[in-house]
């Protein structure tokens, strides 16, 4: 290949990947959660600069402070403060706990009501999570439970991604294939890219540890690549088993978790009697309700899994501070016009409503004219958000400045505290017009990112078809070309290792001057699949036009590229074919950073080395 024919633009699946990003289907973790990742990570992280940062989010505060109350798992008295949590949990643990959480939640939170397939894989990543940490608990296990929660919550966000993008070809997709391997495979034939393609992008874009993104990849690899004693491998492990046995923690199936548990200790080199196993699966059992229940006060969890076919509820009013005897007058005229009401005494209480998604207004009674302190606003700001829902503050006096204020920081509506149930009723029934419109605006965004989505799947097929080889399915030459060239880049940046094989199928022309052009084609998309099947999932195999054929492997060194050559050459020969066994030869080379200065040099090595097994078989000069 001409170094000078190197197409400028990435492969198909960057431009994809600024496609996907552009609609806005790319899960991402809040940026509340991503600077707690950072402080982690530095040198002067401590538990104040941790707690300042949480208090800004209202959400993580309240699941800090009930996962450090979790029943059964955190003796000793209840924790009260945002500190004591952060002491009792471990600052790593929560850090990875809101990484993984809020993307959970940002995923939750985009997906349709309706959207069966996007709301179970988000409660087959936490449940892989339960797992996953569980497993750690286990003696000589080189990693830490929270890296392994995090880890397996964010293992599969590129499959959020696609379910979002292609929400009519995606789910079926993920129905037909019965593993991995198999649906990285289909993903890359139908749609042009594949879901770890998109993880892998978005945590090093996020600034995931090295070794976490490592361990993710490689625990979808083929099981003979996730074999090793070192930290990464067994955490790929850990991440394998705990994907595979999660439907069976969701649906409580005993007898298959407790299968499931022997196999996982097994690749540990660990065993558990009978009796031990019952009590692990119990265990296990136990602490998957902890997250999957509501009333523990998980609150993504109750939305990952609602009951879709529930009847619509009128919207719920949640009235904060109101006084007992006014309360009392007005319900009455509430639940006539259709409206449950909710009351609460103090704003600490306001938070446990935060999830409540039925609740449509906030009442809030103001005692003292006077702005709210930084606890209130942050509150404040969280309900502001919710554009499906509205604010309406009473006030003792209506002070012109107090008011705009109010209205400056969200408020919908202020009144006086002196407001007929009536007049209020009608400020609710106009503002519920205001929801509406919100509710129909979000319907509408919805239709036309389907409409997108459906026109850039159309287009992506139909770019995708100049990056393919049309009778093998394979990439093509150009598609080589740019795929050569960004991890070159990789070469050259990081000093990693890239391989290549280049192969020749012998005496093909022989084959279709005896049997014809139908059988030689026969046979080239025969050796196509054999590619298929024997690469790994991130390599890129190539036909580079007539019998000439090309693998390129990132971070393979010559140990892989010999076991692949032999492995190709034997799978060819057992080919059964009316034109007989396959034979076919292999060069292949290493990437040398000192030695090479572009891929064209690593490609004329691969084929020097071609050529020179070419020349030492009997009977060749």
């Amino acid at each position: 290949m001409n170094e000078e024919s190197v197409v400028p633009d990435t492969i198909a699946e960057d431009s994809l990947l600024l496609q996907i990003r552009a609609l806005g289907h790319l899960p991402s973790p809040s940026s509340t959660a991503l600077r707690l990742y950072a402080l982690i990570q530095s040198d002067d992280v401590d538990l104040h600069k941790m707690a300042e940062v949480i208090k800004g989010d209202v959400a993580l505060t309240v699941r800090l402070i009930r996962l450090a109350n979790r029943p059964g798992r955190t003796p000793g008295r209840p924790v009260a403060s945002i500190e004591e949590g952060l002491m009792r949990l471990g600052l790593k643990t929560v850090a990875g706990l809101a990484v993984g959480m809020s993307v959970i939640d940002d995923a939750v939170a985009s997906s349709a009501p309706d959207d069966r397939a996007y709301l179970a894989l988000c409660r087959h990543s936490l449940a892989a999570a339960v797992l996953a940490e569980w497993m750690c608990d286990r003696p000589e296990v080189p990693a830490s439970a929270a890296d392994l929660f995090t880890c397996a919550l964010l293992a599969r966000i590129g499959q959020l991604a696609l379910l979002r993008f292609y929400p009519e070809p995606y789910p079926a997709l993920i129905r037909l294939q019965q593993n991995t391997h198999e649906l990285l495979d289909a993903e890359r034939q139908q749609l042009g890219i594949d879901h770890q393609v998109i993880t892998l992008a978005l945590l090093q874009e996020w600034g995931f540890p090295d070794p976490l993104t490592e361990a993710i990849r490689i625990s979808e690899a083929e099981p003979e690549l996730r074999v090793g004693n070192d930290r990464g491998h067994i955490m790929a492990q850990i991440l394998s088993f705990a994907w595979e046995a999660a439907p069976a923690l969701i649906s409580r199936r005993t007898e298959e978790i407790a299968r499931h548990l022997e196999h996982g200790l097994a690749l540990l080199g660990q065993s558990a009697l009978k009796e031990e196993l019952s009590g692990m699966v119990e265990t296990l059992v136990r602490h998957w309700l902890e997250w999957d229940s509501p009333q523990q006060g998980h609150d993504s969890s109750a939305r990952i899994a609602p009951d879709i076919g529930d009847a619509e509820v009128a919207a719920q009013l949640l009235l904060v501070g109101v006084p007992a005897v006014m309360r009392q007058s007005w319900e009455s005229t509430f639940t006539e016009r259709g409206y449950g009401v909710l009351s609460v005494d103090s704003w600490e209480a306001v938070t446990a409503q935060m999830t409540n998604e039925r609740v449509g207004f906030l009442i809030l009674w103001k005692d003292e004219p006077h702005i709210f302190g930084e606890p209130e606003k942050r509150l404040f700001a969280s309900w502001v958000g919710e554009e499906r829902r509205a604010i309406v503050v009473l006030v003792p006096e209506m002070s012109a400045p107090f008011s705009h204020e109010l209205l400056e920081i969200g408020a919908d509506v202020v009144l006086p505290c002196t407001v007929s149930a009536t007049l209020l009723s009608a400020q609710l029934a106009r503002l519920e017009d205001k929801l509406v419109v919100a509710r129909n605006l979000e319907e509408e965004r919805s239709a036309h990112r389907k409409l997108l989505s459906e026109l850039v799947l159309t287009t992506r097929k139909l770019h995708l078809q100049t990056l393919t080889d049309p009778l093998t399915g394979l990439a093509n030459r150009r598609m080589a070309e740019a795929f050569l060239k960004r991890h070159w880049s990789m070469v050259e940046r990081r000093n990693l290792s890239l391989g290549c094989l280049i192969i020749d199928l012998d005496d093909f022309k022989r084959i279709n001057d005896k049997f014809g052009h139908d059988a030689g084609d026969a046979a080239l998309r025969a050796f196509a699949a054999i590619l298929k099947e024997n690469v790994r999932q991130e390599d890129l195999a190539v036909r580079l036009g007539g019998d000439e054929f090309l693998v390129v492997c990132p971070l393979a060194q010559v140990p892989h590229l010999e076991y692949l050559r032999k492995r190709l050459i034997e799978f060819a020969h057992r080919l059964k074919l009316e034109t007989g066994p396959l034979s076919c030869s292999i060069g292949f080379a290493e990437s040398d950073r000192n030695t090479m200065k572009s891929p064209s040099e690593l490609l004329k090595q691969a084929d020097e080395h071609l050529m020179r097994l070419k020349r030492s078989r009997p009977g060749k000069g």
